[in-house]
């Protein structure tokens, strides 16, 4: 019989398997198809009204009694690598000692908070950066004020425009 496939990308498969073929055989299919373990591969059978997951002790199932027909439409997700080499771990008699769970999340809360230690410091960092700037420019407004109350102007280039302009009346006078 003909079954119609559908992966999550909006791919299709079509495959021809036997009306005695079990959810092994047609994963097998497919995942020559897909170039993936068997392991990987996640089925999802049934119509709208009762779709549901073909868990992996379903494996021996036989097709026809998961009520799967000819043109039936399936859908195939994927699991992690990650995922799958955990599962297997503890499959092959991995103790409650040995719980990857444990070292995945000490691990992630490890790295977390390295990660809020460095943006931390980076955070301290840009403060410190904004209080020195704003404090220079304090002076600089400061120096301005002065000036300003002095009657004093600055040009960029340091040189203060009321001696010039002193200097520019001296000059006419003399000649």
């Amino acid at each position: 019989m003909k079954v119609s496939v559908e992966i999550i990308t909006g791919t299709f498969i079509d495959t021809d398997v036997s009306e005695d073929a079990t959810v092994k055989e047609l994963k097998e299919k497919i995942a020559a198809e897909v170039k993936l373990p068997v392991t990987r591969l996640i089925l999802v059978i049934g119509d709208e009204d009762k779709r549901r997951m073909v868990m992996e002790d379903q494996d021996e199932t036989r097709l026809r009694d998961l009520e799967v027909r000819e043109w039936s439409h399936m859908y195939l997700f994927f699991k992690h690598p990650d995922l799958v080499s955990e599962e297997e771990k503890r499959s092959k008699g991995g103790g409650e000692d040995d719980d990857p769970t444990e070292e995945v999340s000490s691990d992630a809360e490890s790295k977390r908070s390295e990660e809020e230690k460095i943006n931390g410091e980076e955070e301290d960092d840009k403060e410190i950066k904004s209080e020195e700037e704003e404090e220079g420019r304090d002076e600089k407004v400061k120096d301005e004020e002065e000036k300003e109350e002095n009657g004093e102007k600055a040009n960029d280039d340091g040189v203060k425009e009321e001696r010039r302009e002193s200097e520019e009346g001296d000059n006419k006078e003399e000649t």
